[in-house]
């Protein structure tokens, strides 16, 4: 028979002591805390932010905008990137990047966003250009902005404005933004009279480092001066004079100029105008086509050294000299050219349709052109069950939207019927990166164009303009 238990016989329990608060524990709120660390402390906290979120903790405090802002934290963030990168990666030049390719109709809603798969902060959408009080909605909206060009992580953007979209009949005039799609920042250029022969113009757009410290390989820059130049197509064949308009960060304004070629130099053509204008080295290059459509050679123009003559570079030696169109590139700082002749040059061959890529070495001293693969659509890899249904002979010999990867010179993107292929030029294997819908507006039929943003250890910023007094 149970007993209850008395209150003498029940077991003993420890009573809990009461936690003792700890004299040296501060009441004083996180952020509080966190402003009385000392900087060399707070800089060792930003350089292993992303960074994005480096750049954004700007907005926290004046104090912490003042230490991000700081040249030396911005060089010690990139020294501490680029040896971690390093000490972490095969490759410390593998830089991560994004394909924009963009719809030459009503382009502000024809974008598409291809990040590579290390892309970080880079992993933009269709949209990212939401930012710029031009691009949205209800705002300025008789603008109409094109993405023009890119130079590592900014933009080039143009737009037109014609007399009758303006009140009180003032006259129409075209403007350019710069902008960086990672930090939000843009910029507007002055503007230019209106233009209603704007075919005849190409547009290069190039930066270069104030300074450049060779002992990190010329990593450690981060801010840039840049020129927009505009170079209008030679009315007269065979010319040996360039008209250009230059415009300059250092300056903030235009400038017009005339520029001397040491060969004459052909009206632009409509495969010179698509294949458009290439920075490498920070100078720019354009093909340059004789009439018919055959490549005559590439124009070097370098607006930061010589900026009142351009060079010219010509065609590979064994280059065939028969119809087609050419794209250049960049890989690896060096220069490259896709050749694809005409369809019809294949005529009932359709196990000879192909396309050349060249390169061009030993830039320094005058360049020598080295055929780097002769690609093959019947050696073409289609493992995918999408691709491996296409038969081969159907292919296209003609390379849509030729991109080359930045750092690796075994890939290059290219457009195949509705799909954005990655081709692996050693294994000859392709694969799908992203399929064009035609629900997408019938992206796939029309004309596009296609740029390379690549991630750098620090944002590029976009400068102001320079403040003009009277």
């Amino acid at each position: 028979m149970s007993r209850l238990m008395s209150r003498e016989n029940l077991p003993l329990v420890p009573h809990r002591k009461r936690r003792k608060e700890n004299p040296t524990q501060s009441s004083e709120p996180l952020h509080e805390l966190i402003n009385k660390l000392p900087d060399a402390l707070l800089l060792e906290i930003f350089y292993r932010l992303p960074r994005r979120s480096a750049h954004r903790f700007k907005s926290v405090s004046k104090h912490w905008s003042s230490l991000i802002s700081d040249p030396y934290f911005v060089r010690g963030f990139i020294h501490h990137r680029h040896q971690f990168n390093k000490s972490n990666s095969s490759d410390s030049n593998s830089n991560p990047f994004t394909l924009v390719i963009q719809h030459f109709f009503r382009p502000t809603k024809k974008i598409l966003v291809l990040p590579s798969n290390n892309s970080g902060d880079y992993d933009f959408g269709d949209d990212f250009l939401n930012f710029l009080p031009c691009i949205k909605r209800r705002v300025r909206k008789d603008y109409h902005y094109i993405i023009t060009a890119s130079f590592n992580d900014l933009l080039l953007l143009y737009s037109e404005v014609r007399e009758d979209f303006i009140l009180n009949f003032k006259p129409g005039f075209c403007e350019y933004c710069v902008c960086n799609p990672l930090t939000k920042q843009w910029i507007t250029l002055p503007h230019l009279p209106f233009n209603s022969n704007k075919d005849s113009v190409i547009v290069g757009f190039t930066c270069d480092p104030y300074s450049c410290d060779k002992e990190q390989g010329c990593k450690t820059h981060a801010h840039y001066r840049y020129k927009v130049v505009r170079i209008h197509s030679p009315t007269q064949p065979n010319t040996t004079q360039l008209s250009v308009q230059i415009f300059s960060s250092d300056t903030g304004e235009w400038c017009k100029s005339v520029v001397s070629s040491p060969r004459g130099l052909n009206s632009f053509s409509l495969i010179s105008k698509n294949a458009g204008v290439v920075v490498c080295n920070a100078m720019l290059h354009w093909v340059d086509y004789i009439y018919g459509g055959i490549l005559e050679g590439i124009v070097v123009f370098d607006p930061f050294n010589d900026a009142e003559r351009c060079r010219y570079i010509d065609q590979p030696i064994g280059f065939s000299s028969l119809k087609g169109s050419v794209s250049l590139g960049v890989c690896r700082g060096h220069l490259r050219m896709i050749q694809h002749p005409s369809p019809w040059f294949y005529g009932y061959r359709p196990n000879a349709r192909s396309f050349s890529i060249w390169e061009l070495e030993d830039y320094d001293n005058g360049g020598t052109w080295c055929l780097k693969h002769k690609v093959y659509f019947k050696d073409m890899i289609l493992e995918h069950p999408v691709l491996a249904k296409l038969p081969k002979e159907s292919l296209s010999p003609i390379v849509l939207l030729p991109a080359f990867h930045p750092n690796d010179e075994k890939i290059l993107f290219f457009q195949l019927r509705n799909y954005i292929i990655r081709c692996n030029l050693q294994t000859m294997v392709l694969e799908i990166v992203v399929e064009l819908e035609e629900t997408r507006e019938n992206f796939v039929d029309n004309a596009k164009s296609v740029f390379l943003l690549e991630q750098q250890s620090w944002p590029t910023p976009v400068p102001p303009l320079p403040l003009k007094f009277k």
